[in-house]
């Protein structure tokens, strides 16, 4: 495993690569989750790259900044040992070397529900850090965790929408044994809390099996999924388009796939969850 460190040492790395390329973005502290994507990026390709780097363009909140976990040498041996062939480990100052730019990608309609309403300019640091790992990395693929389903939604738009050469992949989320998706900051969670969040899995899977009985009635299924929720500290729970994240009203239309998304604080941990419901 190479351990690349600047920008022009990624870019060079990539050209002289005569293969199909599968990159996997991370900001470390890595699990299973990430390892899956990884897995999978090996297997569709003669090539891997993984990157780790904590953007501070997407933490709307300074303090949630501060708390993000990270064991790099913990990271760099599960990379080592599952086969890839280059990690990508950029300083802050690499990245943004004048600064977090004021450039601003953004997609208002969507950045405005779900994550994006309560997290001013997130999604905008986010796809700018993404569109620079891109350019700089040239993958074939790109793999993204569908536990971020609205950031992998954003994603696929801006790459298609700013035609980069490339294939953007989401992977299904992983739980652990109890059911709790898997997330970096699920290690911030208290044993009382765990077992508290264990209610969102909980409430997402009777969404799903009530789809079928409900589908003509998709605000009584909202409601139902909000009562299965509580009494956690709720910011979205929500029927969603799985295309394009407007809210799901009225009746399903048999064409159209719907995802039930929340996002909850236990602990103070913010969690997100989804699940697909058809």
């Amino acid at each position: 495993m190479e351990i690349l460190k600047t920008k022009a040492a990624m870019r060079a790395w990539s050209a002289e690569q005569n293969a199909a390329i599968g990159f996997v973005p991370t900001m470390g502290y890595l699990h299973e989750g990430h390892l899956s994507l990884v897995e999978r990026a090996r297997a569709e390709n003669r090539k891997t790259v993984v990157s780790i780097f904590v953007n501070p363009a997407q933490f709307n909140d300074p303090k949630d900044f501060e708390k993000y976990p990270s064991d790099l040498e913990h990271d760099k041996a599960l990379l080592e040992k599952s086969g890839i062939d280059a990690l990508f480990l950029p300083a802050r100052e690499e990245v943004y070397p004048s600064g977090v730019p004021k450039l601003r990608l953004s997609y208002d309609a969507s950045m405005a529900r779900l994550c994006g309403k309560f997290r001013p300019g997130h999604f905008e640091g986010m796809l700018l850090i993404v569109h620079n790992l891109l350019m700089w990395v040239n993958p074939t693929r790109a793999y993204f965790g569908l536990k971020d389903y609205q950031q992998f939604v954003l994603v696929k738009s801006m790459a298609r929408d700013l035609e980069f050469p490339l294939e953007v992949i989401g992977c299904p989320l992983l739980r652990d044994a109890d059911g709790l998706a898997m997330s970096s900051r699920n290690v911030r969670l208290s044993p009382k809390g765990r077992a508290e969040a264990l209610a969102i899995s909980r409430a997402l899977k009777k969404t799903q099996a009530d789809f079928p009985r409900l589908k003509n009635n998709l605000a009584e299924l909202k409601a139902a999924f909000a009562t299965e929720l509580k009494p956690l500290s709720i910011e979205y729970a929500e029927i969603c388009d799985a295309d394009d994240l407007s809210e799901a009203t009225g009746r399903a239309e048999p064409t159209k796939q719907y995802i039930a998304a929340v996002a909850a604080t236990v602990d103070g941990v913010r969690l997100i969850d989804n699940i697909f419901l058809n």
